[in-house]
């Protein structure tokens, strides 16, 4: 999930801004991962670049940045983060929006995800198991003997890579319409 503040979204539905600064320990998004944003969806992580420091930055990162100047992304950035975290690094990362081109081409399969778990999360073995209850989906009739992922309700959230999973589960199981 790439976070951005309200006016930056704005920037993003504008057309603005195609790229944001941050300081990570590591990447938290990779290039070709597709990543939520509230109040823009989904959107495609194009490139991730470590950069030496603020002294990296150009006009054009500023301008891809949404800004008019190298130095309103500076000051932008200097609020956001008044001194260096210890142990971060820069990272520079480039994304599109909106999509070029649906996620999904199964309509039915997103229909079928929102009908069958619409807060549901698949279990994750990296993650410590759930103590509530587990549900099965039911297997299509046109494959019985399918295995099907468990399904745990978790707060009523399901992380993106759950539910890319699930759709991709639900997607083999359903036929196109």
């Amino acid at each position: 999930m790439l976070l951005l503040k309200k006016h930056l979204v704005e920037l993003v539905r504008a057309g603005k801004k195609r790229q944001t600064i941050r300081y990570w320990s590591r990447p938290c998004v990779r290039a070709g991962q597709i990543s939520y944003t509230p109040g823009l969806g989904k959107m495609k992580i194009v490139r991730v670049d470590e950069l030496a420091g603020y002294q990296s930055l150009t006009l054009t990162d500023a301008r891809n940045d949404g800004f008019e100047t190298l130095e309103d992304l500076l000051a932008e950035l200097r609020r956001h983060y008044p001194e260096v975290p210890p142990g971060k690094r820069l990272y520079r990362v480039v994304f599109e929006w909106p999509l070029a081109t649906p996620i999904s081409p199964h309509a039915s399969a997103d229909r079928v995800l929102a009908q069958a778990a619409p807060a549901a999360a698949l279990a994750s073995p990296t993650r410590k198991p759930a103590r509530k209850p587990t549900a099965k989906i039911p297997a299509s009739p046109r494959n019985s003997t399918a295995t099907t992922p468990a399904v745990t309700l978790a707060d009523g959230y399901m992380s993106m890579p759950q539910r890319e999973l699930l759709r991709n589960w639900i997607i083999t199981q359903v036929p196109p319409a």
